[in-house]
């Protein structure tokens, strides 16, 4: 073998080594500090929903609490099988991915509208747990039932965020306009959204799935004409109406939990080695994950 080339195999190899400790490195700034042990709720099966894609299955939970009319016609709609076979006709990179029957853009729809549920009443019961004060679009922020939420406590107002992963009804400029079109937040989250949108479920599984969805083309708002071109939507199911013996059970990090609060801090005061410059200790929400898990 020639000298250079097999010292030109040494560097690489040598880099790739480089390279993978960066990476490991980099994996072990971000997890959580050794000893917290998160718990795990089940996620009630009239709250679960299950969206089979070509490109695979994505996990949605529903929220009540926050849209419960939203989630209600949602529901209806799943059990009458109207979203099967209807495409993500509006998806924009780094925003969201939209899906329905294109009501959102003026098609004829028989279905009732909705009226605006951007926010709910703060009670002290809800098990909030904070996790900024101020962020830069609500007095406060934390998490209530696994949900990313904003609260101001001035007006006893509290409303879901729109992090990555979250799941709104798509609307016109009316505020009791949404309907059927529901989309999914596929990049940064659009923060300016807050108290805007219905927000009424996250993904809880099969994020890498929803960003599999086809793209539409940026000088057009995202929307995808030719029908044969987009993602469709092969099924929309509610847990509860599969049979228990073949129904996936879902499971969803407590956030209302010691260990979830553990998990916080740790985010919040970034003390590994990795770091040379140590993050402030703020936090971002909807940069803390809060996932799920499905078995059988």
């Amino acid at each position: 073998m020639n000298r250079d080339h097999s010292h030109s195999g040494e560097r690489r190899r040598r880099g790739l080594r480089d390279a993978v400790c960066v990476i490991l490195l980099a994996l072990a700034a971000t997890a959580p500090a050794a000893g917290v042990e998160p718990t795990w709720r089940p996620v009630d099966p009239d709250n679960l929903v299950f969206l089979e894609l070509q490109e695979g299955r994505v996990a949605i939970e529903l929220n009540p609490g926050f849209a419960p009319q939203t989630v209600a016609q949602f529901r209806r709609l799943a059990q009458e099988h109207f979203y099967d076979g209807l495409p993500f006709y509006r998806v924009i990179d780094g925003f969201v991915a939209q899906g329905g029957d294109g009501s959102d853009l003026g098609e004829l729809s028989d279905v009732p509208l909705i009226e605006a549920e951007f926010e709910r009443a703060w009670t002290d019961d809800l098990p909030f747990t904070p996790v900024q004060k101020p962020d830069p679009f609500a007095p406060e922020t934390g998490f209530i039932d696994g949900f990313a939420t904003g609260l101001d406590r001035a007006e006893e107002k509290a409303w879901l965020l729109h992090c990555p992963g979250v799941v709104a009804m798509a609307r016109n400029d009316s505020p009791d306009s949404s309907r059927t079109d529901f989309y999914v937040v596929i990049g940064q989250a659009p923060r300016y959204l807050d108290r805007n949108m219905n927000v009424f479920g996250r993904v809880i599984v099969g994020m890498d799935v929803v960003q599999r969805i086809q793209r539409g083309p940026a000088d057009d708002n995202g929307i995808i004409r030719d029908d044969t071109a987009a993602s469709r939507i092969r099924s929309l199911t509610l847990a509860s109406d599969v049979p228990k013996e073949e129904r996936l059970s879902a499971f969803v990090m407590d956030t209302s939990s010691k260990g979830f609060a553990d998990l916080l801090d740790s985010r919040r005061h970034r003390t590994q080695r990795f770091f040379r410059h140590p993050p402030p200790p703020v936090l971002d929400a909807c940069q803390v994950p809060a996932p799920g898990r499905l078995t059988r």
